[in-house]
């Protein structure tokens, strides 16, 4: 065999073997951090595992790698995601929400549009490769298509978390901005309890509308639900699965409730146990194809995955600019009108409680942190 048909087997056989290592690769990393490995959606030709993190092979997906390398070298954390709570306003009154005190009280003044742009900016200098925008209801705010215009579309996919009320009428000029995917929130299958749960006439409905208009303008779509152990209980997860597959979402992102809000008083959320079923229940969505993904958030802050990261690749901003671990944690380590937020990231993922990520679920689980007992460095 001649030189050059040598070099070609071996080119090819080195490119087979890399093309193969680098599938089972990025397999057993989405394994890991999802509890499945399956695309559930191309937006702009890049495969998405999860609307919580960036498409792969995109530049958001390099900053993201780029970052956990750096991370590595340096020994120090860096964020990951920032979730961005824009507005003190909701046009709902849900039972389990963690915000109501600034949603009711609204003492303090909403960060301004330059304000806010600069909260992105500096997020995205420490090198956050996901923003959520939050609430209240972020829809409610009405520059938020100029919010999301100014995200580095290179760094960082956009997420929006809203309850739909609004979605169908904003859809199209947030999705010009440059929204990438959005998680509209449906917390039963059944129209008339979610709509008492959210305390909203006709919310489900407005929902489901909204959904299949993001769906329509190309928006990576998921369904957002809240589980307490008796709705577990009751059968909802697997409605709500089934409703997710009825109306073509692409994944489904489940929280268990956390003892927060108010739901402060709420000891049975600190249990886990019902939480260990809810994962299992969960894989035979995530082996079946036809099914969107489902991702539940307490997989992601078990011992199989990555932990509770917040504080330590993640953190949350009022409002307010108060700068928190995350939004179930109100304990305020710094405001952004005050003190650069670099420096305010670098003293909360100083803290012992922060500088690891926490297996065995929410570090909010914890009485001494509800209380706003943090160690100090």
């Amino acid at each position: 065999m001649n030189k050059y048909f040598s070099s070609l087997r071996l080119k090819l056989f080195l490119a087979g073997r890399t093309l193969g290592y680098t599938y089972d690769y990025t397999e057993r990393l989405y394994k890991i951090y999802l509890n499945h490995c399956k695309v559930i959606h191309f937006r702009d030709g890049y495969p998405i595992y999860s609307l919580s993190s960036p498409a792969l092979f995109s530049k958001p997906s390099a900053n993201l790698f780029a970052r956990i390398i750096y991370r590595s070298i340096q020994n120090k954390n860096l964020p990951n995601m920032l979730s961005f709570a824009v507005d003190d306003r909701c046009n709902a009154s849900c039972e389990h929400c963690s915000f109501y005190d600034s949603v009711f009280s609204r003492k303090k003044q909403v960060l301004s549009t330059g304000e806010a742009k600069k909260v992105i900016a500096d997020a995205q200098e420490l090198g956050v490769s996901v923003i959520n925008f939050v609430g209240g209801e972020p829809l409610l705010r009405q520059d938020l298509n100029e919010l999301i215009r100014s995200v580095d579309k290179d760094l960082s996919t956009t997420v929006l978390f809203t309850n739909g009320f609004l979605l169908k009428e904003r859809a199209p000029e947030i999705k010009k901005a440059g929204l990438d995917s959005v998680y509209v929130s449906i917390d039963s299958a059944d129209p008339q309890t979610h709509d008492r749960f959210r305390k909203v006439p006709g919310l489900f409905n407005k929902a489901i509308e909204s959904i299949c208009t993001a769906k329509t303008l190309g928006l990576s779509t998921g369904l957002s639900c809240t589980l307490t152990p008796d709705s577990f209980t009751r059968g909802e997860f697997d409605r709500l699965v089934e409703l997710a597959k009825k109306i073509g979402v692409h994944e489904v992102l489940v929280f268990d409730a956390m003892p927060t809000g108010r739901y402060k008083s709420r000891k049975d959320l600190i249990n886990n146990d019902w939480v260990e079923d809810l994962i299992t229940a969960s894989k035979k969505y995530n082996d079946d194809p036809s099914y969107p993904g489902v991702l539940v958030w307490a997989y992601s802050t078990s011992h199989r995955s990555v932990g509770c990261a917040c504080g330590t690749s993640s953190f949350y901003v009022s409002p307010y600019g108060d700068v928190s671990s995350c939004d179930f944690n109100h304990t305020v380590f710094g405001n952004v009108r005050k003190t650069p937020l670099f420096q305010i990231w670098d003293y909360l993922s100083s803290l012992p409680d922060f500088k690891q990520a926490k297996w065995g679920g929410c570090k909010i689980k914890d009485q001494n942190l509800r209380d706003g007992g943090v160690a100090k460095p």
